[in-house]
């Protein structure tokens, strides 16, 4: 696969493609020693990548999520060498709407809260923000028609999360606690926390939600990919997943699970040593047995160069 790179006004036309993933990316410092960022997207039909710089007053450590037309990029952090850690936390929120790129970035109402590297995904207008790196405040919401930041209720424990993941199909998005295992649900419609599962065993920095059933990846104790883990949501239990094909490359500790549609999967990370996104695409469908089966399309990983002087790349 060929990376071809460009800052196109026109590309979108006001639609995404089906296949397409989108990144943050900081450069290496230029002559004047900052460090700029920018967006990434990786069109997966057409085979090519696009960026869109950011304004340089961006801040670094920030998350993305993108929410009908626009991509915001919220939180982050900035240097200040009077704090001990070397950097405060920043609660500014940039937006680029899809349909009008030559507006470019503009900054919107910023959180509450100052927030680096936050938890952070968009349902029904609404974007949830959730705790991360010492945040002083569990979570807030975003919404989009009010313009207007709002404090996210507290589940009933402290719990340390994992990624969360949205299952909109029931209105509510599911959140993992690393220590206890405990699995929980918010649902917003109704903005209450229910626990689903005290012990919900293994649960990766990255999941998605299929036809009712949970996915993430599985990784040994070596960090080596072993499988999918897979969770019927309705019946409440794990379900065993078969491979009728294999792949030479393993996706890494790390990597990323996408939903792409029509039960496709892929599992997607950078090569910082070669300068790359990789990826391997698979089908998913349940068997006769009550299981899962899984087939990769191919048998080593999908490559997508990116430009050099680009530093570190924060897929989303």
């Amino acid at each position: 696969m060929s990376g071809d790179t460009s800052d196109s006004f026109s590309y979108f036309d006001g639609r995404e493609p089906d296949e397409l993933i989108r990144a943050l990316f900081g450069k290496y410092p230029g002559t004047d020693g900052e460090i700029t960022h920018g967006l990434h997207f990786i069109d997966l039909e057409s085979n090519k990548v696009f960026i869109r710089a950011m304004p340089p007053d961006a801040p670094s450590c920030s998350t993305a999520v993108a929410c009908g037309n626009h991509v915001n990029v919220i939180g982050g952090i900035r240097e200040n060498d009077a704090n001990f850690r070397g950097y405060d936390g920043v609660n500014d929120v940039f937006q680029l709407d899809l349909k009008d790129l030559e507006r470019g970035w503009r900054k919107t109402t910023s959180m509450l809260f100052p927030r680096a590297f936050p938890l952070v995904l968009a349902a029904e207008g609404k974007i949830y923000v959730f705790e991360y790196w010492g945040s002083e405040s569990f979570g807030e919401v975003y919404d989009i028609s009010r313009d207007i930041w709002e404090p996210l209720s507290p589940p009933p424990e402290d719990i340390d999360l994992c990624v969360p993941v949205l299952d909109s199909s029931r209105s509510r998005i599911l959140v993992h606690c690393h220590a206890s295992d405990t699995l929980y649900a918010y649902y917003y419609d109704r903005k209450s926390w229910v626990c689903l599962e005290q012990k919900f065993c293994y649960w990766s920095d990255s999941a998605t939600i299929v036809d009712d059933v949970l996915y993430t990846l599985i990784h040994n104790y070596s960090c080596k990919f072993r499988s999918l883990e897979a969770y019927n949501l309705l019946d409440k239990k794990h379900l065993p997943v078969k491979w009728s094909s294999e792949f030479s490359v393993a996706p890494p500790l790390g990597s990323t699970l996408y939903r792409l549609g029509n039960g496709k999967l892929i599992s997607g990370w950078v090569n910082h040593i070669h300068k790359r996104f990789e990826y391997i695409r698979f089908n998913i469908w349940c068997n006769e047995q009550g299981g899962i089966h899984a087939a990769a399309e191919h048998q080593s990983a999908i490559t997508v160069p990116y430009p050099e002087d680009i530093s570190n790349i924060w897929l989303f």
